[in-house]
């Protein structure tokens, strides 16, 4: 075998061995021919001055204009997060969600272990996450589209909450007698007795707090002592400090979502919600899905790159933005609570996820101790507690549980359904005190990901769509001004508000000939085809100066997530022998809820078809249940006995639910009998 026909084998042997996840065993007589230093080098590999020669690229992002460098070890997708170019790696860089794609110039490349040059003058697409540069030196072009969004319209409000007023965080102001010959006992021992004067229950104390004991006391003055209340029933001392000044301590709840994080900085005297900050999970720019960030984490380095974005980027700095709303510094918080589904929660202890995405698809742990913020690397007071909302199983998380919690759905009389549609959408059915709960791969269709022309919820995407006479279509843009993409509210409306007028089918296909007398028509040429589109807002009217259009491909991306939603919530009712008419109530939960017409929803079969009044938008119901976990000492415990209930009904393994799912590909489905109010 010739070198370059040996090099081509071992491209084509090693990327099947990637594709399979399995560990790639090469051919020992290979190994001598190209192995040096202990790596294995594809024919790509070759630059001009030898291997790790580094190459200048020349970077166009947006508004930006930069120089990079890389060797031909690095991918482009590498080299521009080096430089802090976010691009939207939402399959965790394995080149199968296009999101990364750049336009290269004038340079020599490596794409997928095929060389390419491209010629002065001349451009290129292609997917950062698989692309090297050769020798000499490059151009790249970044669209808007595949860089990752900062901003968005996310929801940090919860429906009114029935306040208990019995937080985890209490401050004790007392006076503490000095040591005598008399009473010599250690300074704890003198502490303790006059908290337990105040508050009769056992207490402890931490090393940290322990520390700043003496000197406290040492004053000779009051003490103010910020004291915890422990699943025991006990209290523990976090801090001691002299009275004057005193700063009481301040809580922290946190939604940690898959695609966005919302934090709230809370007076625990009061319950009042001092400030709120919001932005997308950092992990993003690994990786979109929780699928993807399973796959991405395969190794203890990759692991703690995730662990390192949840934190040091993305929490870290909402701790920080509230606590300058408030005008409060970070170590005035003792108290954070934490709820996210599991895998979230996983990333955030820095546990491993790899078994949750492998049958029997199991966690690490579901339930939690009290963890210490300098043991994740937060920045509140080092010894602040950190709680975590437990979960119920690999792919039902603490989010459920929290929103099960704060929506009360044990306490209701009658049968309801809770709905949490997300990236991954969760369900969960109460009869009788009883809990059953289904979760589904819903995918990241309706945060815009996957779509040509999709967008998260930031400004600049439609977020409302409604067609008119002719093919007028009128939309509504967040934050105004021109169009860049549409959110996953914009899609829902455009596809119900099309099947009305008739300008899609059940199939979920256009009618070409309206289209093209309207002068609505575009032929989208992709990298596997082409497909029919609809012009939503023209080239001279969209802010990147090029159609935003959505492609037939884009509408079967949307019906599948809906269908995975409908048919597990079908399937689900079905385990309990209940129709979904038979449901008195439905709570939407999670931030999407907030912004999607339940009308339109109805009318693409996503949600059931029942009387609008049946339903109840919580909102953010994961932020509900970390604010509880921080105002209420039973909150916790609660949420630990709902974590044990659920009957988890496991999809894959219940046989009508492919066969519902099919019926849910259509608009706004094959049994039309479940959608009366929906005129065919």
């Amino acid at each position: 075998m010739g070198k370059v026909s040996l090099i081509k084998s071992v491209e084509n042997y090693g990327t099947r061995a990637i594709l399979s996840r399995r560990p790639t065993k090469f051919p020992k007589a290979w190994k001598s021919r190209i192995a040096r230093g202990g790596k294995i080098f594809c024919g790509c590999n070759r630059t001009a001055d030898g291997f790790n020669s580094r190459v200048p690229i020349q970077v166009q992002a947006g508004t930006r204009q930069l120089a990079v460098t890389a060797d031909a070890q690095t991918t482009l997708a590498a080299a521009l997060d080096k430089a802090g170019i976010q691009l939207n790696m939402r399959c965790g860089g394995e080149g199968v969600c296009g999101g990364c794609q750049v336009q290269l110039g004038p340079g020599h490349y490596c794409i997928n272990g095929h060389e390419l040059a491209v010629p002065p003058g001349g451009r290129h697409d292609a997917r950062a996450c698989q692309t090297r540069v050769l020798n000499g030196s490059a151009e790249i072009t970044v669209p808007s589209a595949s860089l990752v969004e900062t901003n968005g319209q996310i929801v940090a409000d919860f429906q009114a909450l029935e306040k208990s007023i019995r937080p985890v965080l209490r401050q004790a102001l007392l006076s503490v007698p000095l040591a005598t010959q008399e009473n010599a006992h250690p300074d704890w021992e003198r502490l303790r007795d006059a908290l337990q004067a105040l508050h009769p229950a056992p207490h402890e104390i931490g090393i940290e707090a322990l520390r700043e004991l003496p000197a406290a006391l040492a004053g000779g003055g009051p003490l103010a002592v910020t004291l915890a209340h422990t699943r025991a029933g006990g209290w523990e001392v976090l801090r001691v400090a002299t009275a004057t000044p005193a700063a009481p301590p301040l809580a922290a709840a946190v939604d940690l979502g898959t695609t966005t994080v919302v934090l709230v900085l809370v007076d625990p005297a009061s319950g009042h919600i001092l400030a709120r900050a919001s932005k997308y999970n950092q992990q993003i720019r690994k990786a979109d899905d929780v699928a993807a960030r399973i796959s991405f984490c395969r190794t203890a380095k990759a692991l703690h790159t995730l662990q390192d974005l949840v934190i040091r980027h993305t929490i870290n700095p909402l701790l920080e933005e509230a606590c300058a709303q408030a005008g409060v510094a970070p170590d005035r918080v003792l108290h954070l609570a934490v709820a996210g589904n599991t895998v979230m929660s996983h990333l955030f202890l820095g546990l491993s996820p790899d078994s949750i995405g492998r049958l029997p698809f199991h966690g690490v742990r579901y339930t939690h101790p009290v963890y210490r913020a300098h043991a994740l690397g937060l920045t509140m007071q080092h010894s602040g507690r950190v709680d975590v909302v437990p979960a119920v199983a690999g792919y039902i998380g603490g989010d459920i549980v929290a929103d099960i919690h704060a929506a009360h759905l044990l306490r209701r009389n009658e049968p309801a359904v809770l709905v949490d549609i997300g990236t991954n959408s969760e369900i969960v059915y109460t009869e009788n005190g009883q809990l059953w709960a289904c979760a589904t791969a819903a995918g990241p269709a309706f945060e815009g990901a996957g779509l040509l022309h999709g967008r998260r919820a930031a400004p600049g995407a439609i977020e409302s769509v409604r067609i008119g006479p002719q093919l007028a279509i009128a939309y509504v843009v967040i934050g105004g001004g021109k169009a860049a993409g549409i959110c996953g509210s914009g899609i829902i409306d455009f596809l119900a508000e099309g099947f009305r007028c008739g300008l899609i089918n059940a199939q979920g296909r256009y009618d070409v000939e309206r289209l093209k007398r309207h002068d609505r028509y575009a032929h989208i040429h992709m990298r596997r085809g082409s497909s029919h589109a609809c012009v939503l807002v023209p080239a001279a009217e969209s802010a990147t100066g090029h159609a935003l259009v959505v492609t037939e491909s884009d509408i079967a991306q949307v019906l599948k997530v809906k269908a995975s939603t409908y048919a597990g919530l079908k399937t689900l009712l079905h385990q309990k022998g209940r129709a979904l008419h038979d449901i008195p109530r439905i709570v939407l939960a999670g931030g999407f809820a907030r912004h999607i017409n339940v009308a339109n929803a109805i009318t693409l079969g996503l949600l059931p078809d029942v009387p609008l009044d049946r339903f109840e938008v919580l909102g953010n119901g994961a932020l509900a249940g970390a604010y509880l976990a921080t105002m209420d000492v039973d909150a916790l415990a609660a949420m630990e006995n709902i974590a044990r209930q659920p009957h988890v009904v496991e999809l894959n393994r219940t046989a009508d639910f492919e066969d519902n799912f099919i019926d849910a590909l259509m608009i706004p489905n094959l049994n039309t009998k479940e959608f009366p109010s929906v005129k065919i």
